[in-house]
């Protein structure tokens, strides 16, 4: 509308200018009768540039070019038309005033406070991306505005963060934090599909609590922490105890058993052993050779020799 408006000014202005200066040139008598020539070139100018700029505004303003991710809102006379102008050129009318929204997906950070069910005070940082519904855009426009953002978003996130935080004690936020982040992106998503506006992921970049409660949570985990470490000393302690009982254990059993064995094999020895094996093992080992032995004298002794038949005569040594 303002390019049509200055157009109009334009048109209004060229003709005038044309009007005034062929009355100058046409006048019989007076200054200006020795530049006549020039007033008539001049008011042609003039008459030119007041139809033929005017006409290039107007032939320009029926065509409507929306870049990539946009769509354009088109108003006339303030009211709002029902359909968007699409992506790319369009032929309009040039009465349209038109107003290009983007649908592309934004990204909007903010810091909301919340509290949780124990009332202890819990600050989130969140980051949401969104993009607005392309069909939609004329309604957000017309009841909204191009700065739905502010209007909308914020004011949903805080809300939402609020109704959630608020079902789990603050120790519980950060061990649930996955899940909370989905009830927020669920019902973020809700809220704001009926405004236009389509949400897309819904993240939870940082949980804080305070200062006060920070410290008592970082004590707390630091006792855990010992306590921890203190029952894996004592489980391994436990463990290595084991580990010698179960080592002492195996050598008394094999010392046992090692008895055992022997003691059994010995019985069976003795039990297997009579006067005449123990001859005959005698006699396998012996060489032959008798024992020499000097008692004085001439004399020589009478020598039993082992292993001989029942009944048979002693033999004497050779002397």
């Amino acid at each position: 509308m303002g390019k049509l408006i200055f157009a109009l000014i334009v048109f209004v202005l060229g003709l005038g200018a044309s009007r005034a200066l062929a009355s100058m040139a046409a006048a019989p008598s007076g200054p200006w009768q020795r530049a006549a020539r020039g007033l008539h070139l001049a008011s042609r100018a003039a008459f030119a540039v007041g139809v033929v700029l005017p006409a290039l505004i107007v032939l320009l303003s029926t065509f409507k070019v929306i870049p990539a991710g946009h769509v354009g809102v088109a108003t006339l006379f303030g009211q709002v038309q029902p359909k968007p102008l699409q992506e790319g050129l369009n032929f309009i009318n040039p009465l349209l005033d038109v107003a290009q929204m983007s649908t592309q997906v934004q990204r909007r950070t903010g810091r909301y406070d919340a509290a949780s069910k124990d009332l202890q005070a819990v600050h989130v940082e969140m980051v949401l991306n969104y993009r607005l519904i392309p069909e939609r855009a004329p309604d957000v426009y017309q009841k909204i505005g191009v700065n739905y953002e502010s209007v909308i978003i914020d004011p949903a996130a805080q809300e939402v963060l609020k109704a959630n935080t608020a079902l789990h004690n603050a120790a519980e936020i950060l061990q649930k934090r996955q899940i909370i982040k989905s009830d927020v992106q669920k019902d973020v998503t809700t809220w704001l599909v009926k405004y236009g506006v389509e949400m897309k992921e819904a993240a939870l970049a940082n949980i804080r609590f305070d200062p006060a409660y920070e410290k008592a949570i970082e004590a707390k985990q630091i006792e855990e922490q010992k306590a921890e470490q203190k029952r894996y000393e004592l489980i391994q302690a436990q463990r290595q105890a084991e580990i010698v009982a179960a080592d002492a254990k195996g050598v008394a059993d094999a010392l046992r058993i090692k008895g055992e064995a022997e003691a059994s094999y010995n019985a069976r020895v003795s039990s297997s052993l009579t006067p005449v094996l123990i001859q005959q093992q005698y006699l396998a080992r012996w060489d032959g050779r008798l024992p020499q032995y000097t008692l004085g004298g001439n004399v020589v002794p009478f020598i039993q020799i082992p292993g001989g038949a029942a009944g048979e005569s002693p033999r004497l040594p050779n002397r």
